[in-house]
């Protein structure tokens, strides 16, 4: 220590519950700190200073008011020479820090910490004895909240130590504090003699190291901290609301502010953190393999500006505070954040000696046959600073915040976005792919090598020419969506004018929809809203689906917006109800028309077998041999319970699996389609789904259609106005055909 620096002044920080008799302790031992002639102690009292300031201490008046008088009359002891006692329950870590190693001090400062170990029990009873009594609920979380193993009082936070006392085990406490402060010079010099050579560096105090893993754990979580989704915009907000303005470290401060505490808030260091983070490889996606490189000390920890010291620097230092530690546990964090999920793909080394396997060349990483002390580092980083869950399996292997795929797993989950984007004309696949392939390009991994898979058909709606207010633009598809996940009722409206097939569109085209959405889905030329209608004193309503491109969002339950409407929000259970309705419907119709009938739907949708089996009609016709050729070629059109093809002609050669449902027996020898196929769909399919005639019709002379009557007369009706529209003579009636069996399976 240079001659100028003046020798530091011991000051003391009580922690304990409320009721834990702290402030009994602080009287004792003021008069104890001070010799003859010396100023006495300041006593510095949160409750008194609540008094002071709002004229009651049971008054919680903003916190701000007491922490700058408190400050400013500790400052001004301090520049004094006064020793000071601040009696304040300093139950969680960051209210100890802001006063050990946050604060910047006129000069350097030894901390002692007077650890009270008051039973809860006798926390309570001393409380009811008080005239002004603590909220038991208070007294027992921060009594929790000491106890925490990771998050209690510990010498690393800055202290030069730590005096334990346990009030309930001494008649008198002035001699068990006098035995303390004669014992305090031998523990102080014991604790340093442990870390004296230690290589200290820019994150050995423990402020700094947990604000940097903290803003790494944020980062991983919410990269760049935008709120560009309207999902990760929700949950940021539930943070921090409105969302903080300015750079990235700005922003950042807010957030830690608010998750961890205000001594981890401060913008400019946080600066400094992204820097080094740069720096060493966090925010890059190649190879890392350059060695950890430590930060340097901060002047005012190199004694080398005196006038301004933070405090803390006559205290304990985490284990990390040991360059070699630091370098090591920093080397495994990077490369799990690049490397999540790793495995030995020979599958002879267990998950920790391949991940010392794969650091082995970066200097500073873990040696070989450190397998317990990476175990341990693992234990003590990853699971208190919120790495991974606490009772998460190892086994599961490591990944931080949403690093969870590699940079080739990356690049494919791109092409399939542009896919989505471009060919689909997914309209909430566009923010979503710019924002992929700007952080891709960031970390030099955006790849022009061409997609492995292509979409040959295009959505038909171009989502640069729609309706700025339509559901398929992006700001309408990011409104819907954040509904659907809020499980938001919504006001819908259908464009006048807007292409329809007669029946199966949201509302009945007279005004506005109110409905539960469910899910967005692509369905042959486009994208579709699938909803359950709010019906008013019921259960359950009916289920659509509409094309995004033909709906409009209201602007009182647009959730963009802010406003609720009249959007309610419903129970998960509720929502997962109507969700499984939805997928059987999509199940046993094979298409996304559902018809009109609310209890024919709920029928179709029970898990009971003869409920659907009394909906379903039978479909039959027969195909040419070119025809049934497609047809057993794609049986996942429809379940395969509901569909029986033909067996094989005598001679036929073609392959079919041997669970596949050929069960029919084929037409008699000579029939130009002697190939009959079953399928049992509900009525209303049969009655008015569009799809299902676009596919049948499809086949042209290619199938006979022979039940029901009803859709072959209409596929008569609709060949004859063909031809009546391009000067043909009308075709000749085919002959009656005999009537066809239902067989229709019942269960």
């Amino acid at each position: 220590m240079p001659p100028s620096t003046p020798a530091p002044l011991r000051c003391h920080l009580l922690i304990g519950p409320p009721a834990s008799g702290k402030t009994t302790l602080a009287r004792a031992l003021a008069p104890m700190l001070s010799g003859p002639g010396e100023p006495p102690a300041l006593l510095l009292s949160t409750d008194a200073l609540r008094a002071e300031v709002f004229g009651d201490a049971a008054v919680q008046g903003p916190w701000i008011d007491i922490q700058q008088r408190l400050q400013q009359r500790l400052l001004e002891a301090v520049a004094a020479g006064i020793p000071v006692i601040v009696d304040a329950t300093h139950a969680r870590r960051p209210w100890r820090l802001a006063i050990t190693q946050a604060l910047v001090l006129p000069r350097p400062v030894a901390w002692i910490g007077w650890w009270l170990h008051t039973p809860l029990p006798t926390c309570l009873a001393w409380n009811r004895s008080r005239p002004r009594q603590v909220p038991p609920a208070v007294i027992q979380e921060m009594a929790a909240s000491l106890a925490d193993p990771h998050g209690g009082p510990s010498r690393a936070e800055g202290f030069a130590a730590i005096c334990a006392v346990v009030p309930t085990h001494h008649e008198e406490l002035e001699p068990l504090l006098a035995a303390e402060l004669a014992a305090l010079d031998r523990r102080i010099r014991s604790a340093r003699a442990r870390e004296t050579h230690w290589q200290l560096h820019g994150y050995s105090r423990l402020l700094d190291l947990e604000r940097l893993l903290f803003l790494i754990r944020l980062l991983s979580a919410y990269p760049e901290l935008d709120g560009s989704d309207p999902l990760c915009r929700e949950q940021l907000e539930a943070i921090v609301s409105p969302l903080p303005q300015g750079d990235l470290a700005e922003r950042a401060a807010a957030f830690l502010v608010r998750l961890h505490g205000a001594c981890y808030g401060d913008a400019n260091a946080i600066r400094d953190d992204l820097a080094w983070l740069e720096a060493n490889g966090f925010c890059f996606g190649g190879e890392t393999l350059a060695p950890i490189q430590l930060a340097p000390l901060a002047d005012a920890d190199q004694a080398a500006t005196p006038t301004s010291w933070r405090g803390g620097i006559h205290g304990g230092h985490p284990p990390m505070g040991d360059g070699p530690v630091f370098q090591r546990v920093m080397t495994l964090l990077r490369h799990l954040l690049h490397h999540p999920f790793e495995r030995d793909p020979s599958g002879t080394l267990t998950l920790h000696e391949q991940l010392i396997a794969a650091t082995a060349s970066i200097p500073g990483a873990y040696l070989p046959g450190e397998t317990a002390t990476l175990r341990k580092d693992l234990e003590k980083l990853l699971t208190p600073y919120g790495f991974r869950a606490a009772r998460d399996n190892v086994r599961h292997g490591y990944a931080l915040g949403t690093a969870l795929l590699s940079a080739p797993r990356l690049r494919e989950i791109q092409a399939l976005l542009e896919q989505a984007a471009g060919r689909l004309a997914d309209p909430s696949a566009l923010p979503l792919l710019g924002e992929l392939q700007q952080r891709l390009a960031w970390a030099d991994l955006d790849d022009t090598s061409p997609p492995l898979r292509l979409y040959a058909r295009h959505g038909v709606v171009d989502t640069a020419l729609v309706r700025r207010e339509s559901l398929a633009a992006t700001r309408g598809a990011e409104a819907i969506e954040l509904a659907i996940a809020q499980r938001r009722r919504v006001v819908l409206r259908r464009f006048a004018g807007a292409g329809s097939h007669g029946g199966g569109s949201l509302g009945d085209g007279s005004g506005d929809w109110r409905v539960w959405p469910l899910q967005l889905i692509f369905h042959h030329v486009g994208w579709y809203l699938c909803a359950e209608e709010d019906a008013i004193g019921q259960e359950h309503g009916l289920i659509r689906c509409e094309r995004l491109d033909r709906l409009g969002l209201q602007a009182s339950s647009d959730p963009l917006r802010g406003g609720p409407g009249d959007g309610l929000r419903r129970s998960p259970e509720r929502h997962h109800t109507a969700l499984r309705r939805l997928e059987r419907l999509l199940h046993h119709t094979g298409g996304i028309y559902f018809g009109d009938d609310l209890n024919a739907q709920l029928a179709l949708a029970s898990s009971s077998a003869r409920s659907r089996a009394g909906l379903l009609q039978t479909l039959r016709f027969c195909a040419t041999p070119w025809a049934f050729a497609f047809l057993r070629e794609g049986m996942g059109r429809y379940p395969r319970e509901q569909v029986r093809f033909s067996r094989p002609l005598p001679g036929d050669r073609w392959w079919h699996h041997p669970d596949a449902p050929h069960v029919l027996d084929p037409q008699p020898a000579g029939d130009s389609h002697p190939y009959p196929v079953e399928l049992d769909l509900p009525g209303w399919t049969l009655a008015a789904d569009n799809d299902l005639r676009t596919w049948l019709y499809g086949f042209g002379a290619g199938i006979r259609i022979e039940a029901p009557s009803a859709l072959r007369e209409e596929l008569l009706q609709r060949c004859r106005a063909m031809l009546d529209v391009h000067g043909a003579a009308t075709a000749a009636e085919p002959p009656p055909r005999p009537p066809f069996p239902n067989r229709l399976r019942r269960d």
